[in-house]
């Protein structure tokens, strides 16, 4: 049942962007080779709406493994569509399931993918299974795969960072990666910087000036400081790099 369930959603991808061949782009994704059918966004979730249905007569392994096989696929929208799957199951999934998603993610192809499974799998995770969805992230934190460890910081952004109760981790999640080589990495960095500024600032502002005064990627403290305004922004972008502070 799966994988003709698979075949139909590409078949309806295909007719819905016009499309029988994805095509590299180039402008949103930069950081490698993305392959996509250009399908716009309300078209995507149109699709999605229509096949809930049947992703959800699934059994749960089932549909674990039809997400595994879409982002095997290594194009854009097959990916996104095998994560809105693993979304949709995000509150059935505990720790027993790590290892497939871990899998999952051995598959992302853009920054896109990262970030629409944070947003909806990890949250509900470290909501859920707070101990084990610290641990996986740890994992991902020292992974050789770019995706992977930006995942680990992105993880801490939107609901997890308005939540408060993750400043501690996100905390030490950023230092961990304050140095990587990746631009998209240090992004990531900014932005769960930014989101948590904003649940913790007594704690996390004083961690930005100390990254200005280490000398960290400029693209980490701009990013995190995106929101503030006037004099609070100034006197962050003021701050000099201390000789001889540099990050441990």
């Amino acid at each position: 049942m799966s994988d003709a369930l698979k075949t139909d959603i590409r078949r309806a991808i295909e007719s819905a962007s016009g499309c029988v061949r994805p095509m590299a782009e180039q402008r949103y994704h930069k950081h490698g080779q993305y392959l996509s059918y250009g399908l716009k966004a309300p078209a995507f979730w149109e699709i999605m709406k229509a096949f809930r249905p049947r992703f959800l007569a699934l059994p749960l392994r089932e549909r674990l493994d039809l997400a595994e096989k879409l982002l095997g696929e290594h194009i854009g929208e097959p990916g996104h569509t095998g994560i809105h799957i693993a979304a949709l199951s995000a509150e059935e999934l505990g720790p027993a399931h790590f290892s497939i998603l871990d899998r999952m993610a051995d598959d992302f192809r853009s920054w896109s993918h990262v970030d629409h499974f944070c947003s909806k799998v990890m949250n509900s995770l470290l909501r859920n299974h707070r101990q084990g969805a610290l641990a996986f992230l740890e994992n991902w934190s020292r992974s050789f795969n770019r995706w992977k460890r930006r995942g680990s910081v992105v993880a801490f952004t939107g609901k997890t960072a308005a939540s408060g109760e993750f400043t501690d981790d996100v905390l030490r999640f950023c230092e961990a990666l304050v140095r990587d080589k990746e631009d998209i990495v240090r992004k990531g960095v900014g932005w769960a910087l930014k989101d948590n500024l904003r649940s913790a600032p007594e704690r996390i502002l004083p961690y930005i000036k100390d990254l200005r005064r280490r000398g960290v990627s400029s693209t980490i403290v701009l990013y995190a400081i995106r929101n503030l305004k006037g004099a609070e922004r100034e006197a962050v972008l003021r701050l000099k790099k201390i000789k001889g502070k540099e990050a441990e």
